[in-house]
């Protein structure tokens, strides 16, 4: 943690202003106390990272926190993909960034940029490195937010924080770019997450949302047999197990629907469709391992329609609204 990162930062619990009481006052901070001037709360710094979690958001959202630290405490030691995250490689993880901002004429450069569960940290940290002259935030509930910051060691502009998107230690009003890609559909009361979302965003600032789109999906129904069984009592190491056993018989799946969609006749069919593209897109077995972790794993996984999102944009002082063309993706300018 950087001493700078306190000036951004305010108590969760009553949005005071935060002091650096322990750990030094200047550079970096791997270990030491924020303290709130108006309701004395203390929170920990531990491993670069400022803690800034309640005893209540800590047990509110424990299991969200350990399925998640998990899942990407494993990725970042080896235990799922190397070189991409979900499939995706960080090149097209970034030109998702640019297309949803329109970064080519609304640069970034000045603004506090934050990307609101971070999860791997990959691409947060690639945009800081490219974006030199942008402030970013990376924030997660999870655990192994300690890995981001490893990634942030050289990004004098990269700032990592471990807080609950239903109490985040930002001012309202004060982010120009906010990135919120999965996250929300796994709190268990998504629109209220988005409401908390929406309060950071600047006048003319713009808030991007993806949630899981409301459609039949094989790997929910497996999830949906398995949940009557205890699903979520079991160790995450076990349901780790499981997915790898799974991801065998899915590839298979997956090659066959790749040879069919590439079939002459088929061909043009796939590429007019968003959701014969998704389906028949190319995967590995890591990938898929995760994929089908990040299905079984967590407790809560809500699913939403285009309308209800651009919905509770509009609501929020949202406009224009705009839809990504993978769904659920919704991206808003703050009206003001």
């Amino acid at each position: 943690m950087r001493s700078s990162l306190v000036e951004l930062l305010v108590c969760p619990a009553c949005s005071g202003k935060l002091r650096l009481s322990l750990g030094g006052d200047a550079g970096e901070v791997h270990t030491g106390e924020l303290d709130c001037v108006d309701c004395a709360l203390a929170y920990p710094v531990t491993d670069g990272v400022p803690r800034l979690l309640s005893a209540r958001e800590r047990a509110n959202q424990d299991h969200v926190s350990a399925s998640f630290g998990f899942e990407w405490q494993t990725f970042h030691d080896g235990g799922f993909e190397s070189d991409t995250v979900f499939g995706r490689t960080i090149e097209e993880d970034v030109a998702q960034f640019d297309d949803v901002f329109d970064t080519a004429t609304e640069p970034i450069a000045g603004l506090v940029v934050a990307d609101i569960g971070c999860g791997s940290g990959k691409l947060t940290a690639e945009l800081a490195r490219r974006h030199p002259g942008t402030t970013f935030l990376a924030v997660d509930l999870n655990p192994a937010i300690a890995e981001v910051a490893k990634l942030a060691a050289d990004l004098p502009n990269l700032h990592v924080v471990q807080a609950s998107v239903f109490a985040l230690p930002l001012r309202e009003q004060s982010v120009d770019r906010l990135w919120c890609n999965g996250v929300i559909h796994h709190t268990g009361a998504t629109e209220i997450a988005f409401t908390a979302l929406a309060r950071l965003v600047r006048p003319a600032g713009q808030l991007f949302v993806w949630v899981y789109q409301r459609k039949f999906s094989p790997l929910v129904l497996v999830r949906d047999l398995l949940r009557p069984l205890g699903l979520h009592r079991w160790s995450h190491r076990t349901t780790y197990r499981l997915c790898r056993a799974l991801s065998l018989p899915t590839l298979l799946a997956v090659r066959v629907l790749n040879t069919v969609a590439g079939l002459p006749g088929l061909r043009s069919l796939v590429a007019r469709s968003t959701h014969a593209k998704i389906l028949t897109r190319r995967r590995e077995y890591d990938e898929l391992a995760l994929t089908w972790f990040d299905v079984l794993s967590p407790r809560h996984r809500d699913t939403y329609s285009a309308t209800q999102v651009e919905t509770w944009f509009t609501h929020s002082g949202f406009e224009p609204v705009r839809r990504y063309w993978w769904p659920v993706g919704v991206t808003g300018r703050r009206v003001g």
